[in-house]
């Protein structure tokens, strides 16, 4: 395969949009720290897969990646949104909603910081035109714009952990990015399981 090829297949495979997302919030000014790819088991029940977690001083913000093309309609009242092609469309379930499971997985894997604020924020990739409606603490943006509404909402909040918390905080998120064989397994089978195809 050419590097051409590979590049190109990258580009079409979400963890590459989720890679882009990782290093733009890395960029992101401030103390913080990001852990892509955190696994949530509770329960024996099927593990979360969370995308991306960036903890500030401030809270932490939950980011979904999606690969979305076309154009995205959906408010935030809606289970289901519509992406709109020029021929056809396609029904995805809320990424809104999908992002409040990871927050409440979130919520439930580490009890002991239940209260400290959670943004949510989506992002895509700028081929995705958004006709959606959300409210202040969800976002879907586009992700060049990524920094600036962290820092829109990062501004609107309270300094509620000191720098030692968020170092704890994300040792214990990497330590949830390992999780077991059958666990990831699980996970991997439930997602495949809800892919639509375009």
């Amino acid at each position: 395969m050419s590097l051409k090829d590979l590049l190109y297949k990258w580009s079409r495979n979400g963890r590459w949009g989720e890679f882009l997302t990782h290093v733009s919030a890395l960029n992101f000014p401030g103390y913080k720290k990001v852990i892509s790819h955190v696994y949530c088991v509770n329960n024996n029940k099927v593990p979360t897969e969370i995308d991306s977690v960036m903890v500030t001083r401030f809270g932490f913000i939950v980011i979904e990646t999606k690969h979305f093309s076309g154009t995205l309609i959906g408010s935030i009242d809606q289970e289901q949104w519509t992406l709109q092609f020029k021929h056809h469309k396609r029904i995805v379930y809320s990424p809104i909603r999908q992002n409040q499971t990871h927050i409440y997985a979130l919520n439930k894997a580490l009890p002991h910081y239940r209260n400290v604020p959670k943004f949510s924020m989506i992002v895509v990739d700028e081929a995705c035109t958004l006709q959606v409606v959300s409210d202040q603490h969800n976002r879907i943006v586009h992700r060049r714009q990524l920094n600036k509404q962290l820092k829109l909402w990062l501004n609107t909040q309270p300094m509620v952990l000191s720098r030692k918390e968020v170092r704890q905080i994300a040792r214990e998120l990497n330590a949830m990015r390992h999780i077991s064989r059958k666990n990831k397994k699980m996970h991997e089978r439930h997602v495949k399981n809800k892919k639509q195809p375009d």
